[in-house]
C-alpha cells in the first residue's frame, strides 16, 4: 500500500499520541509512505514555525524528521496539477498521482472536497483507520 500523508496530519503525529500519530504509525507498518521534495520542505518549514516550538522540543523534532526520512520514499513529481481550491495543496495531488498512491491521508477540507481524485481516495484520519486498518 502506497500512502501520502498531508502536512497537517504529520504535524499532529509529531505533537502527540492521538489518532494522527496512530494513523502515521499504522501507515509505516502497513505500507510505503511517500514524499516529494515540496511536501518534505513544507513539513520542515512548518515544524520550525514559532507557534509550534512550545509543543515540540528540538530533539523530538529531529527524531521525527529523521524517522520520517528513513521510512518514507522520495518521489520525483512527473505531472504538475492545478486542481485544488488552495494552490498550495496541489503538491499533494501531484504526489499521489506521481507515486500511484493508494490513498492520501489529510484533514484539509480543500483536498477532502476532491475525494476521490483520479480514482485515488482522499481520506480523513478516521476514515483511513476505519477502512484501511481496522478491517485489513
Amino acid at each position: 500500500m502506497v500512502l501520502a500523508i498531508d502536512t497537517n496530519v504529520l504535524i499532529s503525529a509529531a505533537l502527540g499520541d492521538g489518532p494522527c500519530r496512530h494513523a502515521f504509525e499504522e501507515a509505516q507498518k502497513r505500507g510505503q509512505i511517500v514524499r516529494s521534495e515540496d511536501t518534505f520542505l513544507e513539513l520542515l518549514y512548518t515544524l520550525e514555525k514559532p507557534r509550534l516550538q512550545k509543543y515540540l522540543n528540538p530533539d523530538d523534532k529531529v527524531d521525527f524528521l529523521a524517522n520520517f526520512l528513513l521510512l518514507s520514499k522520495s518521489i520525483v513529481i512527473s505531472e504538475r496539477i492545478h486542481a485544488c481550491r488552495d494552490p498550495r495543496d496541489n503538491m499533494f495531488l501531484e504526489l499521489i498521482i506521481s507515486s500511484k498512491a493508494d490513498a492520501l491521508i489529510t484533514g484539509d477540507g480543500d483536498l477532502l472536497a476532491l475525494d476521490p481524485f483520479k480514482g485515488i481516495p482522499i481520506l480523513t484520519v478516521s476514515r483511513f483507520l476505519n477502512e484501511f486498518i481496522i478491517f485489513v
